[in-house]
């Protein structure tokens, strides 16, 4: 037999081989140690399953019968440990019936060898497996470094849509404190002029009621935008925590869609955009309020780059929640925007693909929705659209209400 055009290095492989007949390990293991391979040997089952698990060699050539455990019973037990599962095992043997050869695959080995062996036709078996395990290992390496590059941009697009928070938060919290420190200003020179007109012999009562009314007037106009920023930083408070953490709490849904809405409401506030809601404020529920905040923020943003040309077209968004008969809690998101075209709908959810490459549009939003519904909260997510017809979510999971005295403890306040 002709051995392929690109032959391995044996000298990089160890095989161990299980034989209870002396002649047939002399002749075989010199002719494989000659080539190269790192030899291990073992003359019955026991110690076989030993030296495959202190060696972890890279193939095993398995004789089936042999005293004690018979091969058979040493490849499942192989199979059945953890540590020596993955190796391939071939098997030797003079049994040669059909019944033999479909155990010998049912029990986990991948090729069978009947005896008398060609020490050629072996080698060429083993050099396939070992070349199949090489492919096979590589492919499982790659896989995880795929897996773990898509978890690190996963993470980093969870950190930009936590930074478009905090930057739109900031943005919006300057508002309400710009104009409190301005009447706060304007206050204290009301105070001083009041303090200089009480310090005059005749006081005009006139200019004095006004500079009292300014003052109320000043004093609640502060008030009320303290009250404002204290709100948003409430608001704020709650999602951002729930978008960094996983962690399972009770929380009202309303609030929940109006606290993301508030921290995205300078992404909004200049547009055309309306924005509406339809949820039970009695709706509590025991599940994970930081991937739902995490996916109506990636709706939202999506919204407004895609749907609306970066808030430039006016449209409308509706976000409406309720319980479904199997108590599961329903999200439905639709806007009024361009829509998408039904060749995109099957690929909406992959990694990395978008229509927006280069314009705001990182690939990703929509699959950490899909990642978080479908792994996160154990749910469904599906699209409807069609070109200049808008869009429609639809989101199911599973969630627990909040009763009082049920079996999740007291029904403590909403944080």
């Amino acid at each position: 037999m002709e051995m392929p055009d690109d032959p391995l290095d044996f000298a990089h492989y160890t095989l161990l081989v299980v034989d209870d007949n002396p002649t047939n390990i002399g002749v075989l293991v010199d002719y494989l140690e000659e080539l190269g391979f790192d030899i291990i040997v073992a003359r019955n089952g026991e110690m076989g399953l030993k030296r495959a698990e202190t060696v972890n060699p890279n193939l095993i050539l398995l004789d089936v019968m042999m005293p004690g455990i018979d091969g058979f019973e040493t490849c499942r037990r192989l199979k059945a440990n953890s540590l020596t599962k993955h190796i391939p095992i071939i098997f030797m043997t003079a049994l040669d019936s059909i019944e033999d050869k479909v155990k010998g695959f049912n029990v986990g080995g991948v090729d069978y060898v009947t005896k008398p062996i060609q020490q050629e036709e072996v080698l060429v078996r083993i050099t396939t497996h070992l070349r199949i395990w090489d492919l096979t290992t590589s492919l499982h390496n790659k896989i995880d470094e795929l897996t773990k590059t898509r978890h690190e941009l996963v993470q980093s697009e969870k950190m930009a849509s936590l930074g478009r928070l905090v930057s739109g938060f900031a943005h919006e919290l300057n508002t309400p404190i710009g104009i409190a420190v301005t009447t706060a200003s304007t206050l204290q020179q009301n105070t001083h002029k009041i303090n200089k007109l009480l310090e005059q012999e005749e006081v005009n009562i006139d200019v004095l009621l006004s500079l009292l009314g300014n003052i109320d007037e000043g004093a609640h106009l502060t008030l009320s935008n303290l009250e404002r920023a204290a709100e948003l930083v409430t608001s704020f408070k709650r999602t951002a925590v729930d978008q960094s953490t996983e962690e399972i709490r009770q929380f009202s849904v309303k609030t929940l869609i109006e606290d993301t809405l508030t921290t995205l409401h300078n992404k909004f506030k200049k547009t055309s955009i309306i924005i509406e809601t339809d949820c039970d404020k009695d709706l509590v529920v025991y599940s994970l309020p930081g991937a739902i905040e995490q996916i109506l923020t990636n709706l939202l943003l999506n919204s407004l780059i895609h749907a609306f040309d970066e808030g430039v077209l006016p449209g409308k968004i509706l976000i409406s929640a309720h319980l479904t008969d199997e108590q599961q809690l329903h999200l439905e998101y639709t806007d009024t925007g361009k829509g998408i075209d039904v060749k995109h709908l099957e690929k909406l959810f992959e990694p990395f693909f978008t229509t927006h490459r280069g314009r705001g549009g990182s690939g990703l939003g929509t699959y950490i929705c899909y990642n978080l519904v479908t792994t996160k909260l154990q749910g469904t997510i599906t699209c409807q659209s069609e070109i200049n017809q808008g869009v429609k979510f639809t989101i199911e999971f599973p969630i627990q209400l909040m009763f009082e005295g049920n079996n999740l403890g007291e029904n403590h306040n909403v944080n």
